[in-house]
């Protein structure tokens, strides 16, 4: 009887750690399922997160802000038009509802219209240290105009697939930010968060009866260059035709670099460095 029992402990036993290696197995093979490129977790034999700060002001990314064509407008759009749900937060694991992005989205109240407002990022640049007066021709309890919404900001996963032998940047989510210049906290406040994959195929395209994607006539990259050429605004994400400031890389503290360095010069010099640091680490890697 006793050697039945421990028949029957072993088998169980042997059971059960192959239910759970097999269950370590396929957790092994998965992918980011907000992730383009699809790369399983034991292909990687390199990652780390980076987030930029991505001013559509700015001449070199005019082609992402073109006059009713502007990306905050289509996702704004497609968010009312129920295409696409936000997330609270660029981990991309709770949603919001699309009342609350609505409500997020309302100008608020303030004591005084006039007051003007300090940039809590001159780091960045955007407005040199000045101060921005609130007065754009809109009032507290309207909806935040798209053109007022001028900065975004991308998490991308840096990763290098180790059986492909190449550095990849994967773009997983865009934050909606409303200005520091455009809000009276005088913070940078994030309307919300989308998964790209999301964006690309939801908003960015539109699906056809065979499912196949088409491109949507109102997501477009302008190409101020040669009109003739204007991109989709996926692929135009996916080209990295954007230029944005490194203004976090993943930590142990989760900081920012200006939670690291201050909010002056010194943070804008880092910022550089560690993108000089990446390239210099993609290129170390021949060296073995």
């Amino acid at each position: 009887m006793k050697n039945i029992n421990r028949f029957r402990i072993l088998f169980i036993s042997l059971i059960l750690s192959s239910a759970l290696s097999a269950q370590a197995q396929l957790a092994d093979t998965l992918s980011n399922p907000h992730s383009m490129m699809d790369i399983q977790n034991y292909e990687m034999m390199w990652k780390k997160s980076l987030w930029y700060r991505v001013n559509l002001g700015t001449k070199i990314n005019n082609g992402f802000f073109a006059r009713n064509h502007e990306v905050t407008r289509v996702i704004i759009d497609a968010v009312k038009n129920d295409r696409i749900v936000p997330y609270s937060s660029d981990s991309l694991e709770n949603r919001i509802s699309k009342e609350e992005f609505l409500q997020r989205l309302i100008i608020p109240q303030t004591v005084n219209s006039d007051d003007e407002y300090e940039d809590d990022d001159a780091a960045w640049g955007d407005v040199n240290g000045i101060t921005i007066n609130k007065d754009n021709g809109q009032k507290p309890g309207d909806e935040y105009d798209p053109t007022r919404l001028w900065v975004v900001e991308l998490k991308v996963d840096r990763i290098f697939d180790k059986r492909r032998s190449k550095m990849y940047n994967d773009l997983v989510a865009v934050n909606l930010i409303i200005p520091a210049q455009e809000n009276p906290k005088g913070i940078d406040i994030v309307l919300g968060s989308f998964s790209f994959r999301e964006l690309n195929d939801n908003v960015f395209h539109t699906k056809a009866e065979d499912g196949s994607l088409v491109k949507d006539p109102d997501a477009i990259w302008y190409n101020g260059v040669n009109p003739a050429q204007h991109r989709n605004l996926g692929e135009a994400f996916a080209l990295e035709l954007w230029d944005g400031r490194l203004i976090k890389f993943e930590n142990p503290q989760d900081n920012s670099i200006i939670m690291m360095y201050g909010n002056d010069m010194k943070s804008l010099y880092q910022s550089q460095e560690a993108v000089y640091k990446l390239m210099e680490y993609e290129a170390l890697l021949w060296e073995y």
